[in-house]
């Protein structure tokens, strides 16, 4: 079946539905960086343990990547099948939105592991709603996988078998050292992260009508006591990963973002983040995975 005959099969308008889920990827980026405070990261209060971004770098990164979402989102609609083949096509186009990134935010990496994320995800949620299948957490992560899990498992292979190579990025290089799998570990495992520790507890507190930055920083947190963050472990270690698991666990036990004085322990906490040199990037990428899943689940398709 080509493009044209996969069109024909199709019960939805593609455009309208690529752009519908493309908005609430850009809504989840944003979303993301708006949660204020976040230790070491950037938010409306500071710039983290970062010096080359900020709040307003984010924005234009989060503008220039939403239309490249929008197609991958159709790449995956429009696909027969969800395969090696079209995460082929779903990776060329990311190669092209990292380039816009770049281009605006003057060569810095605000949005590297989201594209990969929310584009893999976007194209799984557009497969799923054009092809007729209900959109489920089952069933997006279950096509999700489809998509990137052979792929993916046969570059991690690969990864192990070699020592070193010419062009290796920070997370290839900590999982050839720890074993840290990263974004791509994620990945494989259909974010078992983000189903296990992030999703219920931002579930929880939506449905309780906790305040809606509060949710998100209870939820960062979560993923803060237990992911292994390879931002954190490439930039300072697996002590200070650990260090920050321990932190992230005492801050939840008592009362996390919702006890009254939260803002404040948050606010020393970035203070020692800002000196260590401390971002849990990964885990503020996984955040806004689980806005966009939370968002897609709940959308009226």
């Amino acid at each position: 079946m080509n493009v044209y005959e996969a069109r024909k099969k199709m019960n939805v308008s593609v455009s309208r539905l690529s752009f519908a889920i493309g908005t609430l990827a850009k809504k989840a980026m944003l979303d993301e960086v708006f949660t204020t405070p976040k230790p070491g990261l950037v938010d409306c209060y500071s710039n983290g343990a970062h010096t080359d971004m900020n709040l307003l770098t984010f924005q234009k990164s989060a503008d220039a990547i939403t239309p490249y979402l929008i197609q991958m989102c159709e790449t995956g609609a429009y696909s027969p099948k969800l395969n090696a083949d079209t995460f082929a096509e779903i990776r060329a186009i990311g190669i092209e939105t990292e380039k816009a990134m770049y281009q605006a935010t003057g060569g810095v990496n605000t949005h590297k592991g989201m594209i990969f994320s929310l584009g893999i995800l976007a194209a799984s949620a557009g497969y799923c709603i054009s092809h007729g299948y209900r959109m489920t957490e089952n069933t997006l992560f279950f096509l999700e996988q489809k998509l990137v899990r052979a792929t993916l498992l046969k570059e991690m292979q690969g990864l192990r078998e070699t020592e070193q190579a010419p062009r290796t990025t920070n997370g290839e290089a900590l999982y050839r050292r720890t074993g840290i799998e990263g974004i791509r570990g994620e990945a494989v495992s259909g974010y078992e992260s983000v189903r296990k520790y992030a999703l219920p507890v931002f579930c929880r507190g939506r449905k309780n009508g906790n305040d809606y930055n509060c949710v998100k920083l209870q939820t960062l947190f979560s993923l803060m006591k237990s992911v292994q963050d390879s931002n954190i472990g490439a930039r300072r270690g697996e002590q200070t990963l650990e260090m920050v698991h321990r932190c992230a666990d005492t801050f939840l036990k008592n009362g996390g973002a919702y006890q009254k004085d939260a803002v404040e322990q948050l606010k020393q906490m970035d203070a020692f983040f800002i000196i260590e040199n401390i971002s849990a990037g990964g885990c503020a990428d996984l955040l806004a995975v689980t806005i966009f899943v939370y968002d897609l689940l709940h959308y009226k398709f």
